[in-house]
């Protein structure tokens, strides 16, 4: 008598996660030398002229002196180096030790100082009603239960508080009648993103968005702002308010004229991310 066996999953795990990006961390398709001065020098200008160029508002550097703040997903740092020179008191968690070691890194070249861990976005390892500000730059789409993180985002903070989130966002350069075309310019004028040829290689929508990490990421996540609005609303945040940003400048031609201004123009309607700006709902001890 032959015996059914269990089917088992496919899905990807935290582990799955967390053994990809200790080998591949943030911009390493790109940059050489991790954790030298040279890396994290460009790493700032990437983030000053490409994802971040047109975001600084919305980040306010330096609108928390003295306030407890979370970096949720700290990565190489940039973030948590950008807030510890305006005066908060950072904490910062990552899922691998590789970010841990870089983040601290360039705390040390910068001459700031932050509390740095290894943990899991999903289980944060902080109390609840901790940090007078929660942030996470384009890392909890890249986490099997990304509602968990925004449940735990949503725990530690403290009512009343602030929190800033960025994820991948579905817009209409994926919309199924867009999303061909989409790709065949990118075929067209051989743009290849890092670590992966997506208009070759994507075999959708999804697997497209999974691979702006890699083509072996295991996880990456696209949503429409109004999904993930849901989702955060779900999670007990209110959703004040949210941006497009990051169209990146590699797609847009060195050669044509005004090209700052193309790209401004191209980061605000076509942004691949979604920045929100959401809040715990107050209680007597709001911030």
């Amino acid at each position: 008598m032959k015996h059914a066996r269990a089917k088992e999953s496919t899905q990807p795990t935290v582990e799955d996660v967390r053994q990809y990006w200790e080998s591949h961390p943030l911009l390493s398709f790109e940059l050489a030398n991790s954790g030298s001065a040279s890396y994290f020098e460009a790493l700032d200008a990437i983030k000053r002229s490409d994802s971040d160029a047109f975001a600084m508002g919305y980040w306010n550097f330096q609108g928390y002196p003295g306030k407890q703040v979370l970096d949720v997903g700290c990565g190489p740092g940039w973030l948590t180096v950008q807030y510890a020179m305006g005066g908060a008191q950072v904490s910062s968690v990552d899922l691998t030790r590789k970010a841990v070691e870089l983040c601290e890194a360039h705390l040390r070249l910068r001459g700031v100082t932050a509390d740095v861990r290894q943990g899991n976005a999903e289980e944060l390892p902080f109390g609840d009603d901790t940090f007078d500000m929660v942030f996470s730059s384009g890392v909890l789409h890249h986490t099997p239960d990304t509602y968990k993180t925004f449940q735990e985002c949503f725990r530690v903070l403290k009512p009343g508080c602030a929190a800033k989130i960025t994820l991948y966002r579905k817009g209409i350069l994926h919309h199924p009648f867009v999303f061909a075309l989409t790709r065949w310019v990118m075929l067209l004028l051989g743009v290849k993103h890092p670590g992966a040829d997506l208009a070759k290689e994507s075999s959708d929508v999804n697997n497209f968005i999974r691979m702006y990490d890699g083509a072996s990421n295991p996880v990456g996540i696209g949503k429409t702002d109004e999904e993930w609005a849901a989702l955060f609303s779900a999670a007990g945040f209110q959703v004040t308010g949210v941006e497009r940003h990051f169209f990146p400048l590699r797609f847009v031609p060195s050669a044509l004229p005004f090209r700052g201004a193309l790209h401004r123009l191209l980061d605000r309607w076509l942004g691949t991310m979604a920045y929100f700006s959401l809040q715990k709902p107050a209680s007597r001890d709001a911030c």
